[in-house]
């Protein structure tokens, strides 16, 4: 039995092939990586992710394993084609040796609220050897060392699952259970309540007006903000998940609404969203310009990043 540490690269940069698939705790992979998790993995042990965010390193999730299988006998399985979509599942059409399909225990695995950094002082902690030259930023001699997978030991899994129990502790969404609409709903309202309390990540002018605006024909508004410079106001529309061309449609619809309901002149919008559904980012970001529209994308640790339009 064996844990390991994994890389994997963010789906915006492997033509955005998603995979862990987070949202159903599953991995695949094939080769010299599928015969070690054919061969060393077994139900029990942890699969612990990590990917570069913002010039850092991070731990963004783990798996407990719940079982291995060949891809093979998991196409075979009518049940498990039509519930997972894994791309390893869609493309029966190429024969790859050891390919292989983890399933994590969707209880005891976790996608991490804060992820947790990598750094020189953790690996020392893991007791994984870490000697970057000088001529190494942290970041690279880290990338470096942890390109090929790193095996843990019992003791080093529990360190790390400690750690981040540790960290996400912080997060009171832990501290019961919530069911799919819950998380969604509460998910939406911290962001909303981040940028009532922080509305300069959306501009340095920026002043927090009011939250949750009901018009007069129900419609409820997420944010509204105002450059206290220009006096321009802004509505905010707040999406947890990615975006397809129907926001756009959504915000200019309350926009149009709330001008009627409260008189106002010139209104502009703003969306902070996940990211764009596939194949739409090139449509949704045109319309938005078309319509002077401002679209951000959060990420780990809700770092805003303005998309130009």
């Amino acid at each position: 039995m064996a844990s390991y540490l994994i890389p994997y690269v963010d789906p915006k940069r492997n033509d955005l092939e998603e995979d862990p698939l987070f949202s159903e705790y599953t991995y695949g992979d094939s080769g010299r990586r599928g015969k070690i998790l054919k061969t060393r993995v077994s139900k029990g042990d942890y699969l612990f992710f990590h990917t570069t965010i913002q010039n850092m390193r991070y731990i963004t999730a783990y798996y407990f394993v719940e079982e291995v299988m060949d891809i093979n006998k998991a196409r075979e399985d009518s049940t498990i084609v039509t519930k997972y979509n894994n791309p390893h599942l869609r493309s029966a059409q190429y024969h790859r040796d050891n390919e292989v399909i983890v399933f994590g225990n969707p209880i005891k695995s976790l996608i991490l609220q804060i992820p947790l950094e990598i750094n020189k002082a953790l690996l020392r902690e893991l007791n994984i050897p870490f000697n970057p030259s000088k001529n190494q930023t942290e970041l690279a001699a880290i990338s470096s060392r942890l390109r090929n997978w790193v095996r843990l030991d019992a003791n080093q899994a529990d360190l790390l699952r400690k750690k981040i129990d540790d960290l996400n502790q912080k997060s009171y969404l832990k501290r019961k259970l919530l069911s799919n609409d819950e998380i969604r709903q509460i998910l939406e309202r911290d962001i909303e309540q981040f940028i009532a309390e922080n509305p300069t990540v959306l501009g340095k002018n920026m002043l927090f007006i009011d939250k949750q605006v009901v018009l007069r024909d129900g419609r409820r508004l997420d944010l509204l903000i105002q450059d206290k410079e220009s006096k321009q106001k802004y509505i905010v529309e707040i999406k947890k998940g990615e975006i397809g061309p129907e926001v756009i449609k959504q915000i200019k619809a309350y926009i149009k609404v709330y001008q009627r309901d409260k008189g106002e002149g010139d209104m502009k919008g703003i969306v902070v969203c996940k990211g764009f559904l596939p194949h739409f980012e090139d449509e949704i970001i045109n319309q938005a310009k078309r319509e002077g529209l401002r679209i951000y994308i959060y990420g780990w640790m809700f770092a805003l990043q303005r998309i130009p339009t």
